[in-house]
């Protein structure tokens, strides 16, 4: 037998018999010899084996050496088994728990890959197919999960993501179709993910996380969506609801854009206000006065000389942007009113029911001027998943999508999980 080179990895019960290197086909082979005093176990439930029942020859890759992709051989024998009360074939440590033709190293390091590319990419980096590489990475993060414990969190936002277009059956929910994200305002990570926007989504969150740890939740920042609120209200006594101003400015402009179409349809059709007005001119009306460009100022400034009323919408969307600015909930208080008197006097619809649903939820609205937080981190999470979508290309399987959120922007990966040899101690 040639010499070892010392960084070939030892194995547990086992003792290297052969090391054959196929220089022509970039192969290292590892002939292993089972050693007398290793335990008998079951593979499946670890009861001792007794008479032996045959072996067959295994194969496992493992990590590659130098370039070279590298295999360990072996016999694994079989045996009755008293737990299982059948045959079963012999426990051996170092075999991934996801894939029985890989050892327990180099599946972690084919999940370590898929953490920071396209499975596709890790596949072809390691020479694998990408069916393989995803079973590898998906059953990686599963077990991973199965030790993941949400910590203790005071402040989170909550937010819900578009998941998938298509509806996985007939008479499927449009809240089904999302994520819930919840993620910690403090930390600025996600901390978990639940399929669906509904009330039991979040339910779900803090019934995993206890009722002692959701009663010391202080601040949750959420959007208007009563579900949420409703479950915030049932598990978090001691919470403050705060409305995010991302989502509340977005309905905002959305009013205001219904507003400049109602305008531009009361425009003469040839004339030059109606063209002014189209359509591929929303943006500019949406714009911030001072960040508008030349050009823009003058397209604007020509419509208020000829209408009042584009001149009053543009006065109405110019203060709601001050709103946020406010010092005190006084101040802003004082502004909401003088906002909603303007939009009354013009009859602006659209805007007239954007305000009456503000109003009636004054009470959460004010909250932003004591404790000024937002989802705006939920935003930024939310580009990750898409780009996280846009990188495979979308995902079928949800809940590989779901614990992929968790991997990429929260706590479910190798920087926070325990190496391979303790999490296999634990299971």
């Amino acid at each position: 037998m040639k010499t070892i080179p010392r960084f070939v990895q030892q194995y547990d019960g086992y003792e290297i018999l052969d090391f054959k290197e196929y220089l022509g086909q970039r192969r290292i082979e590892i002939h292993l010899e089972r050693r007398e005093e290793k335990k008998w176990e079951c593979g499946r439930c670890g009861a001792e084996l007794s008479s032996e029942r045959g072996r067959y020859r295994t194969r496992l890759e493992t990590l590659p050496i130098l370039g070279f992709r590298c295999f360990v051989l072996l016999w694994r024998y079989k045996g009755d088994c008293g737990g299982c009360k059948k045959a079963r074939a012999e426990r051996i440590g170092f075999i991934a728990p996801e894939s029985p033709h890989l050892t327990s190293e180099y599946a972690w390091w084919i999940g370590r890959l898929c953490e920071i590319a396209a499975v596709s990419r890790a596949a072809e980096l390691v020479e694998q197919d990408e069916t393989t590489t995803w079973r590898v990475d998906f059953r990686r993060m599963q077990r991973m999960l199965a030790h993941y414990r949400i910590p203790e969190v005071r402040r989170i936002s909550v937010d819900e993501v578009y998941a998938r277009k298509k509806s996985r059956y007939q008479g499927e929910s449009r809240n089904e179709r999302f994520f819930t994200v919840i993620s910690d305002l403090d930390t600025h990570r996600v901390i978990w993910v639940s399929e669906s926007r509904s009330k039991k989504a979040l339910d779900q969150f803090f019934q995993l996380l206890g009722k002692a740890a959701s009663e010391k939740i202080t601040l949750v920042a959420v959007d208007q969506h009563e579900e949420y609120a409703a479950s915030v209200r049932e598990h978090c006594p001691k919470a403050t609801l705060v409305w995010d101003r991302f989502h509340l400015m977005q309905n905002f402009e959305e009013a205001v854009n219904e507003t400049r179409k109602d305008l531009h349809e009361e425009q003469p059709r040839s004339s030059n206000l109606s063209r002014l007005t189209r359509g591929q001119y929303r943006f500019v009306f949406l714009k911030k006065e001072k960040r508008r460009t030349e050009e823009e100022r003058v397209h604007i400034n020509t419509v208020l000389r000829e209408n009042t009323r584009f001149a009053k919408l543009e006065l109405i969307k110019e203060r709601m942007l001050s709103f946020f600015d406010q010092p005190d909930e006084a101040s802003a208080k004082a502004v909401f009113e003088e906002i909603g008197e303007w939009i009354w006097q013009e009859h602006f619809k659209p805007l007239m029911k954007w305000y009456a649903n503000l109003e009636m939820g004054w009470q959460t609205l004010k909250n932003y001027f004591t404790h000024r937080i937002t989802s705006a981190l939920s935003e930024g999470i939310n580009n990750v998943i898409k780009a996280l979508k846009r990188r495979a290309y979308g995902y079928r399987n949800m809940e590989y999508f779901r614990l992929k959120i968790m991997q990429s922007c929260g706590y479910l990966n190798s920087r926070f999980i325990p190496t391979p040899d303790q999490l296999l101690t634990q299971i």
